[in-house]
């Protein structure tokens, strides 16, 4: 009887440890792993740029714009699409947008003053009708500009159809890039833009 109960209890420890290892590496996986999966029924998402390793270090602003440039571009080239080019007004209306965003706390591609990203790209001497994907991320302490931060956005923006278009858009030629965060209150905004050509 007490050999019985012994491998019961010994069948126990086993079922459990299977199941921790199993949830731990699951939890590993997720955490080691980049997955993109389907964008959507009108656009397909491709596989990550790099793995969680190269994707974790903190980046300048120039790498991060240049990577969400990339990512942009590898998922038009997926659903046969020509290459955006960055735009430097596209990048700083982008910029500022993202950072008045972060410092007034509010989300929403008209700003307080009723200003739309068409107004603002034309105020600083922009040409050609825009598109404008934002992205909010609220409570994360410790945040930091990374790879990891960008291609989430990126994928998030792909899984929504009104962002996806934006991005897919192939009457668009240029794109902007901007981004603003604050580490301490674990806060982050960022802005894609997208423009026709200039006429």
């Amino acid at each position: 009887m007490s050999g019985r109960r012994l491998n019961l209890q010994h069948l126990q420890v086993f079922l459990y440890v299977t199941l921790t290892l199993g949830t731990a590496f699951a939890t590993g996986r997720k955490y080691f792993h980049l997955s993109n999966a389907q964008g959507g029924q009108d656009g397909q998402i491709a596989i990550p740029q790099m793995d969680m390793i190269a994707a974790q270090p903190k980046r300048s602003l120039a790498e991060i714009r240049a990577f969400a440039l990339q990512l942009v571009n590898r998922d038009r080239q997926l659903n046969g699409l020509p290459p955006l080019v960055a735009d430097e007004l596209l990048t700083e209306a982008a910029q500022r947008h993202a950072e008045d965003m972060l410092q007034r706390q509010y989300f929403s591609h008209t700003n307080p003053e009723g200003r739309s990203p068409m107004d603002r790209f034309i105020a600083l001497g922009g040409r050609g009708g825009v598109g404008e994907n934002i992205m909010e991320q609220k409570g994360t302490l410790g945040l930091v500009l990374n790879y990891k931060l960008i291609e989430r956005f990126q994928k998030d923006w792909m899984h929504s159809e009104g962002h996806r278009q934006n991005i897919l858009c192939p009457e668009f030629t240029r794109f902007g890039f901007g981004i603003a965060l604050n580490s301490a209150r674990g806060e982050v905004y960022a802005v894609q833009m997208f423009a026709l050509p200039a006429q």
